[in-house]
C-alpha cells in the first residue's frame, strides 16, 4: 500500500473528501460511486466501483469480463466479427440524447442519464425495491432515492 501523506477528517455527518489529485488519478468523477472494503481491524479501503453491465450497450444479461472491462454476448459476437461494416451509432434507449446547449454540465448529464436509465429498470421490474434496484442499477440506495425524488417532483407540480 502507498501512503500519500494526505490527512482528511471525518465530518459531522460521517463524510470524508477524497483529495482531488487522488480523485484526478484514479478517473473518480463527482457523482461516481465507490465501495468500501475492510481488510482487517485498521484498514478500509475505498475503490471507484465497476458496475457489471456491459460497457457498451449496459446490457445486464449474459456479461463476461474481459481486460478490465464487462461486454455482453451481443456486443462481443459484433466486435469479434470481422466482416462488420461500420454503421452509424444507434442512440441508446438508455442514454439521453445530446443537447444542443453547450453550458450543461457533466454532472447534470449523468444525473439526467442515471434518472432515464432508473425509470427504465423500473419498467422492467414493477415490483423491483430500491434495494433490488440498486442492485440493477449498480448505484447505492440513497442515490436511488434522490432520482426517485427528482422522477416524482414533475410529477407534483402537475398535480398541485
Amino acid at each position: 500500500m502507498k501512503d500519500t501523506g494526505m490527512i482528511r477528517n471525518l465530518d459531522s455527518l460521517g463524510r470524508i473528501v477524497v483529495p482531488v489529485e487522488i480523485r484526478m488519478t484514479r478517473n473518480i468523477d463527482i457523482g461516481d460511486p465507490i465501495e468500501f472494503f475492510i481488510l482487517n481491524e485498521d484498514v478500509i479501503v475505498l475503490r471507484k466501483y465497476t458496475s457489471t453491465e456491459c460497457t457498451f450497450c449496459r446490457s445486464l444479461d449474459h456479461v463476461s469480463y474481459y481486460k478490465d472491462q464487462f461486454i455482453c454476448n451481443s456486443c462481443l459476437k459484433e466486435l469479434g466479427d470481422p466482416e462488420r461494416l461500420p454503421q452509424e451509432p444507434e442512440p441508446s434507449p438508455l442514454l439521453p440524447q445530446a443537447t444542443a446547449d453547450p453550458g450543461s454540465s457533466v454532472k447534470r448529464k449523468k444525473t439526467e442519464e442515471m434518472t432515464q436509465r432508473l425509470e427504465r429498470a423500473i419498467e422492467e421490474h414493477p415490483f423491483a425495491n430500491q434495494k433490488q434496484l440498486a442492485e440493477i442499477l449498480g448505484i447505492s440506495q440513497a442515490r436511488v432515492s434522490q432520482l426517485k425524488r427528482k422522477l416524482n417532483a414533475p410529477r407534483q407540480s402537475k398535480i398541485g
